[in-house]
């Protein structure tokens, strides 16, 4: 399985480091635009046409830095299908009497009846670890910048909800992405600085 990430990593390097150098852009752009949402706060159109003129003074495209994101959607498709088919998966376990099973949900308790539709009668911590991981990632990705923080709790929520269920396997590879995709951008900003 480590294999396997550390692999698609090193073939989706081009695309993350072309989008972590994009925001890093973004970033080093972020006085511009505060001094412009200053200027014409009364006006929320112009911020909106004065900011795209001045990324595309600049050749900055912020809606390309999700392209990693899409990039990694096949490979995470395929690894749900690979944890649902592979026998060798099931029963693996990577800590026994929390992830017993990597084709199955962790379980770190349970309790007799449902109290939260979502949630049913079991706790799985991973895609807690995993939507903390994804917040965490995101606050420092825009850390410097002016962009709201809105849209990062909601895709954390949304993520957190989509794979609370999810074999463990699944939230594990998702959640190293995101920390090996945090120390590459950490080495990206580092290199900018150097």
């Amino acid at each position: 399985m480590l294999s396997t990430l550390l692999f698609l990593r090193i073939i989706l390097y081009p695309f993350n480091a072309w989008s972590f150098r994009s925001m890093e852009r973004v970033r080093a752009l972020a006085p511009q635009v505060q001094a412009i949402q200053e200027r014409y706060k009364d006006i929320p159109h112009k911020v909106q046409t004065e900011i795209f003129a001045l990324y595309k003074q600049h050749n900055i495209n912020p809606v390309l830095g999700l392209l990693p994101l899409l990039a990694q959607m096949p490979f995470l498709l395929g690894m749900f299908e690979v944890l649902k088919s592979s026998f060798e998966l099931r029963g693996a376990q990577v800590f026994p009497g929390w992830i017993d099973n990597l084709a199955a949900p962790d379980v770190l308790f349970s309790w007799s009846n449902p109290i939260i539709p979502i949630i049913g009668n079991q706790f799985h911590l991973l895609p807690v670890l995993l939507a903390l991981s994804m917040f965490l990632q995101q606050r420092w990705a825009m850390e410097g910048t002016h962009q709201r923080k809105g849209p990062a709790v909601i895709m954390t929520v949304i993520f957190l909800l989509m794979f609370y269920k999810f074999p463990a396997g699944l939230n594990i590879y998702w959640m190293s992405s995101i920390v090996l995709g945090i120390a590459q951008q950490s080495l990206t900003r580092k290199r900018k600085l150097d």
